[in-house]
């Protein structure tokens, strides 16, 4: 899931074009997994970044 959060935080790339390049079967199933280990869905993690750069510094602890 890290890969998944660097390109949400790195890029603008398309959630289901993530999704596919990570070897999910869809969004959906990539957004699940992705809200199951960090607790907020793809699209929230993505804008706030954007807002206030929090969830970069939460990806970085993880590592």
């Amino acid at each position: 899931m890290h890969i998944a959060e660097r390109a949400l935080l790195q890029d603008d790339t398309l959630i289901s074009s993530l999704a596919t390049a990570l070897g999910y079967a869809s969004e959906s199933a990539f957004s699940n997994a992705f809200k199951r280990t960090t607790q907020v869905s793809p699209r929230r993690y993505r804008g706030a970044a954007a807002a206030d750069g929090c969830v970069e510094e939460r990806a970085q602890k993880r590592q």
